[in-house]
């Protein structure tokens, strides 16, 4: 007997998988940044926020000494569709991911922004593949 074609459900099956390695990614990639991120007060590190087709502009109040990082969870649903941005809206925020005079408390040493930039394609095949070798 003939096995009935599922083209339809096979699809559907691909596309939840892709939402899910898409959240996985910029999820993780987001947790990464904020991790590695160089930390005098914390408010670098809680400042990595995931935007949907426009970076989001938000940025964390002023701190004046260390404080609790909180990593903002993006609050919508995380498809494969439309752009993606995870940023930081600090003013200094690019000065400490590529001068190495500012990074260098960052986890990774100087080079931690780039490391986890170089690695993004690394790490983006692992997250869609996890969900896409589930789809049978």
């Amino acid at each position: 007997m003939a096995k009935k074609f599922r083209g339809v459900q096979i699809v559907n099956e691909i596309e939840d998988a892709m939402d899910k390695g898409m959240a996985r990614f910029l999820t993780n990639t987001q947790s990464k940044l904020s991790a590695a991120s160089p930390v005098d007060t914390g408010r670098l590190a809680s400042s990595w926020m995931i935007g949907q087709n426009t970076p989001n502009r938000s940025a964390p109040p002023e701190r004046k000494e260390l404080g609790t990082i909180v990593i903002t969870p993006f609050t919508g649903k995380i498809t494969a569709n439309g752009n993606w941005y995870i940023s930081s809206n600090l003013p200094y925020s690019q000065r400490v991911c590529f001068d190495p005079v500012w990074a260098k408390g960052g986890k990774g040493g100087a080079q931690w922004f780039t490391s986890i930039a170089n690695n993004l394609n690394k790490d983006a095949e692992r997250s869609f593949g996890y969900f896409l070798r589930q789809v049978k």
